[in-house]
């Protein structure tokens, strides 16, 4: 009976860790999309106001926002991905 518990509690463990993995990878695709929704309203913003227009002003400012973004989504999956990891080495998952 406790053999039936015990496996259970590693089943319930893994499959925690696995949402928790996806749940990750969901987060950077966010960040992707946010960026590349950023980056392309920079880019319109650039090409169809004129030069000198506010506008152009806040295309210019969103280039690197967009970078910024991704960039801020990379760092967060790399972190989260390894406290998954270490967590697994903890759990003997």
């Amino acid at each position: 009976m406790n053999r039936i518990i015990e496996k259970r509690n590693i089943d319930a463990m893994l499959l925690a860790l696995l949402r928790t993995e996806l749940a990750n990878r969901r987060t950077l695709l966010a960040y992707i999309k946010t960026s590349l929704g950023t980056g392309i309203t920079a880019i319109g913003l650039l090409k169809f106001t004129e030069e000198q227009s506010i506008y152009a002003l806040l295309g210019l400012i969103l280039v690197p926002v967009s970078f910024i973004i991704l960039g801020l989504g990379i760092t967060d999956y790399i972190k989260t991905k390894k406290k998954i990891e270490d967590e697994k080495k903890d759990a003997e998952v």
